[in-house]
């Protein structure tokens, strides 16, 4: 009897124990650990001269950084324009408006990008084009985002919702409706198409950027994760997958590499910002920020980030009209994920 129950404990241990080493780890909770400090919040200005207010403004949809470290932040919906700060978030000058004519936007307008000629690149969703303008403001040209349409399309019509720009200027902009991230030469000609059946599809593709090597990342809104892509577009890994832990998404909605190559994404329901190196290890989670007198204080619906030059932060908050202008604090001083 005593040999017989000796078996069962064994056999049981070797049910629970055993396979479990060849189980991966469940992801642990989401718990804040690498710490930013804040530089300022940046407001946008309405037609009066007034500045916004976290109650009431315009809506933010992207920030692209010049050569000269200026942000350019695209506003959509109810105020369609282009307004231009400094780096300290001073206000400069604003152009773009609503309208039928060349240059004018649609009123949906997705996203800007910003070329090694500091000319301004602005998707519009609505009359499928990309408009092209100089640093100034001033119109220069436009090219159609349907010109790669073929037969094969899902979809006949295009979505040219998010725009990078990538080595030698080329242009790349994702398409939602057709699973695709269209490439054009720096003069607006098509040029080819990323995607397909398998891996290397994107479904609901959205943000697309590149690393030091070149390597292709593109936001995929729906699996809520990130494709890494080789310059050819061949699928190499994935980074995060639906959920609310580590590593994990509810609603993916920005994605930045800074000059480390660390990959920054935000998570717009879960309201963090959580960091990965470039082969998808989670590096941190960042929860809240904070202030120079010690106040921590929590992102409010993230929908975009920017890291632009000193690898400095710019995280979008769409509901409260403003860009969070962050800096991580001294290495010393983060903490880092631990088994």
């Amino acid at each position: 009897m005593i040999k017989k129950r000796c078996f069962i404990t064994l056999l049981f241990t070797g049910v629970l124990l055993f396979p479990a080493r060849g189980w991966s780890r469940p992801p642990k909770p989401l718990a804040p650990n690498y710490p930013l400090r804040l530089i300022n919040y940046i407001y946008g200005n309405n037609r009066n001269g007034l500045g916004d207010t976290p109650e009431q403004g315009g809506t933010i949809v992207s920030c692209a950084q010049n050569a000269k470290g200026h942000l350019y932040l695209l506003y959509t919906g109810n105020r369609s324009e282009i307004q231009v700060f400094d780096q300290r978030g001073e206000f400069l000058f604003r152009f773009g408006e609503e309208g039928e004519k060349d240059g004018q936007f649609s009123g949906y307008t997705c996203t800007l990008a910003i070329n090694s000629k500091d000319e301004v690149l602005v998707t519009d969703v609505k009359k499928r084009k990309i408009w092209v303008f100089d640093q100034d403001g001033r119109y220069l040209n436009a090219f159609s985002s349907i010109k790669g349409l073929s037969s094969k399309d899902p979809k006949q019509d295009t979505y040219p919702a998010h725009m990078a720009i990538g080595p030698g200027d080329r242009i790349y902009i994702s398409d939602g409706r057709n699973g695709h991230v269209w490439i054009y030469s720096s003069k607006g000609m098509f040029l080819k198409h990323l995607g397909g059946p398998r891996p290397g599809l994107f479904p609901s593709a959205g943000h697309v950027r590149f690393d030091r090597q070149g390597r292709i990342y593109v936001l995929e809104g729906i699996p809520n994760r990130i494709q890494v892509c080789t310059p050819e577009g061949n699928h190499i890994i994935y980074i995060g997958e639906s959920g609310n832990r580590e590593g994990q998404f509810l609603r993916i909605s920005g994605l930045s590499i800074d000059s480390e190559d660390r990959v920054y994404a935000t998570d717009i329901v879960q309201n963090v910002v959580q960091i990965f190196n470039n082969k998808g290890d989670l590096i941190g989670v960042v929860k809240e920020y904070m202030t120079s007198e010690g106040e921590g204080r929590n992102f409010f619906a993230p929908s975009g980030i920017l890291i632009g030059k000193g690898d400095i932060i710019y995280v979008t908050e769409q509901s409260n009209h403003r860009l969070v202008v962050l800096e991580p604090l001294q290495k010393s001083d983060q903490g880092v994920v631990t088994d």
